[in-house]
């Protein structure tokens, strides 16, 4: 008899747990306007932009790499759809070109500075002032957003820019 009683509460245990997985796994967190309104920390910044422009009929390329660091950046992502950024933080810049290159540092301050913005769930986009970019990672803690513009000039000129923010919620 307290073996079968082992064996059931064994079997209930397994279920019960089980289902409590299964459970976890269904809580979602929908990106949309409601779920974006809040405060935000700007916890890092990336970009690239690599132009190619013929001299003579030669390509040549020029790479421009930036990196943040030092954060001190709030986002404040409001109802009326208006973002306000204050704070400030240091980029690293490298432009390299052929086997040369050349690295800078600057401060980025931010000073309440207010933009509109636009949530599109459908496409998982949010627009601010003017720039699309791609939401990914979107939960109740935070977002990373990701910005891609290629630019061809009519001789043939061309430039690839990307850019990269992650954000966490306060």
């Amino acid at each position: 008899m307290k073996l079968t009683k082992l064996i059931f509460l064994f079997i209930l245990s397994v279920v019960v747990i089980s289902c409590s997985k299964d459970d976890d796994n269904d809580t979602s967190y929908d990106y949309n306007k409601d779920n974006l309104t809040g405060t935000y920390k700007l916890i890092s910044y990336q970009s690239q932009e690599v132009e190619t422009v013929n001299v003579s009929g030669f390509d040549v390329v020029t790479t421009t790499t930036s990196t943040g660091d030092t954060f001190d950046v709030t986002a404040v992502f409001a109802s009326n759809n208006t973002v306000t950024l204050d704070g400030s933080y240091r980029v690293t810049e490298t432009v390299t070109q052929g086997n040369q290159s050349t690295t800078d540092a600057y401060i980025v301050v931010l000073s309440n500075e207010t933009s509109g913005y636009v949530v599109n769930a459908a496409t998982t986009e949010l627009t601010i002032d003017g720039s699309t970019y791609k939401v990914s990672n979107f939960s109740s803690t935070g977002f990373q957003i990701n910005l891609s513009e290629t630019t061809t000039q009519p001789n043939g000129d061309n430039t690839v820019y990307t850019e990269e923010f992650v954000f966490t919620k306060q």
